[in-house]
């Protein structure tokens, strides 16, 4: 009867272990790139999102063109970003055609 009652007794313990621990596993949700779909687009996320998320650009202030390129030169020589040198242009299109403002005048 101890025996029974004993291994009842485990069998709860380990349920609840096992509920717990699952409790608090988690996952996070896939990346779902949001960038405007515009020409260029797929330029931003095959280069942008090796790093970082969507939303670092995305709700980036209105850059003007040569913001966004000292931004773009900065991720090349800072942190490496595989950026060819013929890329550098249309990517620079589209963020300020999407998420930029005109130059001051």
């Amino acid at each position: 009867m101890k025996t029974r009652l004993a291994a009842s007794v485990l069998s709860l313990i380990l349920l609840a272990i096992r509920r717990g621990a699952a409790a608090d596993a988690w996952v996070l949700p896939p990346e779902q790139p949001n960038f405007k779909t515009a020409k260029g687009a797929e330029l931003v996320q095959a280069n942008c999102l090796i790093c970082h998320s969507s939303e670092y650009v995305t709700t980036q202030p209105a850059f003007t063109r040569e913001q966004w390129k000292a931004s773009v030169t900065k991720m090349q020589q800072k942190f490496g970003a595989p950026l060819t040198a013929e890329a550098v242009d249309p990517l620079l299109d589209y963020l300020t055609a999407n998420y930029g403002k005109a130059a001051a005048r």
